[in-house]
């Protein structure tokens, strides 16, 4: 089922904010970035999933 704000796209900025910070610490494992990969496909729709793959790009292009 779909997150009920999903439509405002607010959680995917919360969600990628959230997995960027994350791994510019260094404080994922492999086990957790399946976790949180797994419950993003679960909530999301294709583009939304297709955002998320556009900013997680351009920030590792960014920070290049």
């Amino acid at each position: 089922m779909q997150n009920s704000i999903s439509s405002e796209g607010e959680w995917l900025r919360r969600w990628s904010k959230h997995i960027t910070c994350l791994a510019l610490n260094n404080d994922l494992s492999s086990r957790e970035v399946d976790a949180y990969t797994d419950k993003l496909v679960e909530q999301a729709s294709n583009a939304e999933l297709g955002q998320v793959v556009k900013d997680l790009l351009n920030h590792i292009r960014t920070k290049k």
